[in-house]
Order: structure tokens, then sequence, then C-alpha cells
């Protein structure tokens, strides 16, 4: 008998919903919820998702983003209103020199350069003139919506990217990336960040405390930027994707399906069979199948333990 060769199993949001209903004890499984059974599902699945993102780390979830950096600002909001921080960026270098007030860029290359997406050229004066792309000349000319405020000489930098990025739950790890060095840095708390007595000395960003408000997070450095060609890269929890309409699938690889199916069908019995006692069983067969996929989703490296190399003293 052959194998199916397929890997793509998932199941969207309103299968979901049917099963656990099924699951629950509340429907058969020939019997479809109706419209007011499906929103309250809907509502229970997402609200039990954004639990989970509390849970802690979850590698699938996390991805590498850049922040670039201004010159003279320690203090970056992280978000789709944020600053400039991207998961996806390009490079080119300017091919002509440009004075100011000049909209028209000659740059190495415009490939892959499209109307709307933001970027950023270095200005002589140390700075980056940020706007967005007003349109694409030619293979190597483009637009900006905002003249440029300084002149900028052959060669300097040019960056740009599409989407900023969402507003991040955690930090995971953090680099200063400058000419290809990464240096590592170190997160700190907002007591230890608040006691730092100058945080506007120019260094190399070497520190940050990391602030999770509501819209846009903040990312707060120690040593105040004194390159805009540096970036900090970092590694973040991003929020799992809201479940909006019926035919979304989950943001989640296939062996969370029966952890998410579980988990779903217990809220649901809670609230239309709670004295069932299929109900207790239900909540430890979610929770061991939640613990399960946990125990799964986590990085496979050795653990090595050593003192904080910010005290070790020569």
């Amino acid at each position: 008998m052959a194998v199916s060769g397929s890997f793509d199993f998932t199941q969207n949001r309103s299968q979901i919903i049917s099963n656990s209903f099924v699951e629950a004890g509340v429907l058969r499984p020939d019997e479809t919820p109706d419209s007011d059974e499906s929103v309250f599902a809907a509502v229970q699945l997402n609200m039990m998702l954004k639990a989970w993102q509390a849970d802690g780390l979850h590698v699938f979830a996390n991805r590498q983003a850049t922040l670039f950096l201004e010159r003279d600002k320690i203090n970056y909001k992280l978000g789709a209103t944020g600053d400039h921080a991207t998961e996806s960026f390009s490079t080119t270098a300017m091919r002509v020199a440009a004075v100011n007030t000049n909209t028209i860029m000659e740059v190495d290359t415009t490939t892959g350069m499209t109307a709307g997406d933001y970027i950023g050229v270095e200005l002589d004066d140390g700075t980056m003139h940020w706007t967005t792309i007003a349109s694409v000349t030619d293979s190597d000319t483009l637009v900006l919506a905002i003249a440029v405020t300084g002149a900028i000489a052959i060669d300097n930098v040019v960056y740009w990217y599409t989407t900023k990025i969402q507003r991040p739950l955690n930090v995971t790890n953090a680099y200063y990336r400058h000419n290809g060095s990464d240096s590592r840095m170190y997160e700190i708390s907002k007591s230890d960040y608040m006691r730092l007595s100058t945080k506007t000395t120019e260094s190399q960003p070497s520190q940050f405390y990391f602030d999770k408000q509501l819209t846009n997070t903040e990312l707060n450095l120690y040593g105040e930027p004194n390159s805009v060609v540096g970036q900090v890269v970092m590694s973040l929890q991003f929020p799992f994707d809201d479940m909006d309409a019926a035919t979304n699938n989950l943001a989640f690889p296939a062996e969370w399906l029966e952890a998410i199916h579980l988990g779903l069908a217990y809220r649901l019995a809670r609230s239309y069979r709670s004295k069932d006692p299929k109900t207790i069983i239900l909540k430890q067969d979610s929770e061991q199948a939640k613990y399960a996929v946990m125990g799964f989703d986590e990085e496979r490296a050795d653990m090595e333990l050593h003192p904080d190399e910010r005290w070790l003293q020569d």
C-alpha cells in the first residue's frame, strides 16, 4: 500500500470549531454549529491562542528582525507604527552624488524596489534620511517621496524594505552589527537601566531594556549609536496570527493541531456541558497534549552554564 507523499495536513478555523464541538459532546458528527455557536467558539479559540503566547518561548514564532539605528537616539518603538525595523531588507549604494532638496536618487541597483517601500539614505552629516519610494524610474534611478535634507556622497549606503515588524512579545537575544561584525548585547531590567547614570554617551550599544508597551513595544539602548550604518539584529518572539475568518488556517506547525483541538473542546465542554464527567477528562487530555508539544517545540542544543562575563574580573 503506497504512502501519500503528502505532508501538508492542516485545519482551518471552521473545521477546528466543528470538530471541537463534537469532541466536547455538544454536537454529533453530522451536525454543524449554528452562527451563534460558531462566533462563541471563534472567540474562545482566539482567547486561548492569545493566552498561550504567555507560555514563553515558541521556536516557530521566533524570527529574526533588524532595527535600523539613528544617531543620538536610544529609545526605539517596535511595531507596525513604530521605528524602522523589519524582518527583511535590501541594501545598495549611491552611484551618483546628490545634494540638499534632491528627490531623484541614482543608485547601484533598484532591483526589488517598489513604490511605497520604506527607504533610508545615508547623508554626509552621519544621519539617515528616511522616507518612502515614490516611483522607480529604471534599473538604477528612483524618486523619493520626500526630498533629502543634506548632501550625499557616492557609495553612501541605501536601505529599503517593505513591511515593518509586528509588535514583538519578547527579545530572546540581540546583537549589534557593524560592517559585518556582530557584538552581543545584554538585556537588563528596568531598574538597572534607570540606574545607569549617563545613557547618552556615544558608544557601541551593548545593553538594552525591553519595555512591553501596548501599541508598540520599546527597546531602550545603553550606548548611544554613533553610526547609522550599524544595526541591532534581534531574535524576537512574535504574536500568533488572529483566526479572523472561517477559512483561516492556523499559524502553527501541524504537531500543534491536537493540542489546539483538545484545548478548544475543553473550553466548549466547560461552557456547554460543565457537569458532564467528560469535561474533566478533556481538561486532562488537553493539558497533556499541550505539555507534550511544548516539550517538542524547543531548541535542541547542549546547555552550558557559566558566570555572566560582565562580572568577571582579570
